[in-house]
């Protein structure tokens, strides 16, 4: 008997109930397989879009604040304020709150690409620091003292205050450059990365 002939003639010995097993298995392991590439497109498809969403509330958020800085002409606010504040003046620094988006999908930072991480946070960290400026400001140190010293110190404070404001104007446009939008008008492109 050939070999071929022997082949046929076991595989037609073996029960049919063994070949419907095999047959259901196989269909299941296909299925696991096809169920499972569909679930990771899916996954990286919401991986995606979340980011998407992420990107575009930051960019917005940067966004305006640079059109409030840019209604400011940062030279010109220490050109006016030094000459007061040399006479005992004391400025008021408003209060900033310019990072509730940033805390709010703070937990989905990772999502973003690598290139874009750093400069968002270096630009909200810059944030911080002009609040912890604004609140050192307010201390009653700061506020009643009359001596030169004193004067002084709110002299620098205040110069120092508007250095930050630059740094974080700096650091806003790097962001966003980062983020592929320019911090004019145009639409917001978002980086696109899987990493």
């Amino acid at each position: 008997m050939s070999e071929t002939g022997s082949i046929t003639g076991w595989i037609s010995t073996i029960d049919p109930r063994l070949w419907q097993a095999v047959l259901a298995g196989l269909f299941v392991a296909v299925g696991w397989i096809v169920n499972g590439a569909q679930n990771r497109a899916d996954a990286r498809r919401l991986r995606r879009e979340r980011r998407d969403d992420v990107q575009r509330a930051l960019v917005a958020e940067i966004k305006h604040y640079l059109e409030v800085l840019e209604g400011e002409d940062l030279n010109a606010a220490w050109e006016a304020m030094q000459p007061r504040i040399a006479t005992g003046y004391v400025p008021f620094l408003p209060t900033e709150d310019n990072d509730m988006v940033f805390q709010s999908v703070l937990a989905d930072i990772h999502i973003l690409p690598k290139t874009v991480i750093d400069p968002v946070v270096k630009y909200y960290s810059q944030l911080k620091a002009i609040e912890a400026q604004i609140a050192d400001s307010r201390l009653d140190a700061f506020v009643t003292g009359t001596d030169e010293d004193s004067i002084r110190r709110r002299e620098i404070s205040y110069f120092e205050y508007l250095q930050m404001k630059q740094r974080a104007k700096t650091y806003a446009d790097r962001a966003l450059r980062e983020m592929g939008v320019t911090s004019g008008v145009s639409s917001p492109g978002l980086a696109h990365s899987d990493q």
